[in-house]
């Protein structure tokens, strides 16, 4: 079962999004942000077998497309590759899903998906509520919505730390998956503020 982070905001694994898919799941979730291996809404059917969850593509935007037109980032990835998919999904198709992307693996770069996902879990808590899951929920998703709130709210230490420990993660943990994914490279230039970014810092090197 997905868990509340804070209003609108929650996080999950593919169980939890396939549930919410179905309809079965009877949240008010609106919109899903899916970070797994692949973007193509076929991956829950490799997941489990017979799986077959309606779509409708409403665009794909690559590296090197103007991203400006959207108010997007630019990103570091290589030119052509997809940064993101955004579809209608699910049960008559009535939630917005961004698929991004992002395997689970030490040489990918997280901050090269990061502002696209903060946006995109923004402006969802604006219109709706939104669904953040990985396939595990234990480690792109949780970094992912850390980066959110610090970004957003400022938390401190001791907030961090209280939103990590209904999800039996620790902040040393996060810190470590941040770390794997690139995220100590390049912190201070996607806006974080100066007392967290060395917090932050000192955790992952520590």
């Amino acid at each position: 079962m997905p868990y509340l982070v804070r209003e609108r905001l929650f996080i999950g694994n593919i169980g939890d999004a396939f549930e919410v898919l179905q309809g079965s799941s009877g949240s008010q979730i609106t919109h899903i942000l899916s970070v797994l291996s692949s973007a193509s809404i076929s991956f829950f059917g490799e997941w489990r077998r017979g799986v077959e969850i309606p779509t409708k593509e409403i665009k794909k935007v690559y590296v090197g497309e103007d991203c400006s037109k959207d108010g997007g980032p630019k990103s570091a990835l290589a030119p052509n590759n997809l940064l993101y998919a955004l579809e209608y999904a699910g049960k008559d198709l009535r939630f917005v899903r961004m698929a991004v992307p992002l395997r689970d693996m030490e040489r990918e770069n997280l901050l090269d998906y990061l502002d696209v996902c903060l946006d995109f879990i923004a402006e969802s808590r604006k219109i709706g509520s939104v669904l953040v899951h990985c396939f595990a929920g234990v480690s792109r998703s949780a970094a992912i919505i850390t980066a959110y709130l610090m970004k957003m709210e400022s938390l401190s230490l001791e907030g961090l730390t209280t939103f990590l420990i209904p999800l039996h993660l620790s902040l040393f943990r996060v810190c470590l998956v941040w770390g794997n994914f690139g995220g100590k490279k390049n912190l201070g230039e996607s806006g974080f503020p100066n007392g967290i970014h060395l917090i932050f810092l000192c955790l992952v090197r520590g």
